[in-house]
């Protein structure tokens, strides 16, 4: 299941706020995570890459 396709399915459940657009989210947390990979590809230390998953994961959007 792509990454889209799950969270649009939790935002139909009610997982995710009504405001919340799932395939938006879906891209989001993508390109968060492929950034990332390419951040430590390059030889990007853990603590800094966990510095930049922590930032993204900020932007979350809060749960009920």
């Amino acid at each position: 299941m792509s990454p889209v396709t799950a969270v649009a399915e939790h935002g139909h459940e009610g997982d995710l706020p009504p405001e919340t657009d799932p395939g938006l989210l879906a891209r989001y947390v993508t390109t968060l995570a492929f950034g990332i990979a390419v951040q430590a590809a390059s030889g990007v230390c853990r603590d800094e890459l966990q510095r930049m998953a922590d930032a993204g994961l900020r932007n979350w959007p809060p749960l009920f």
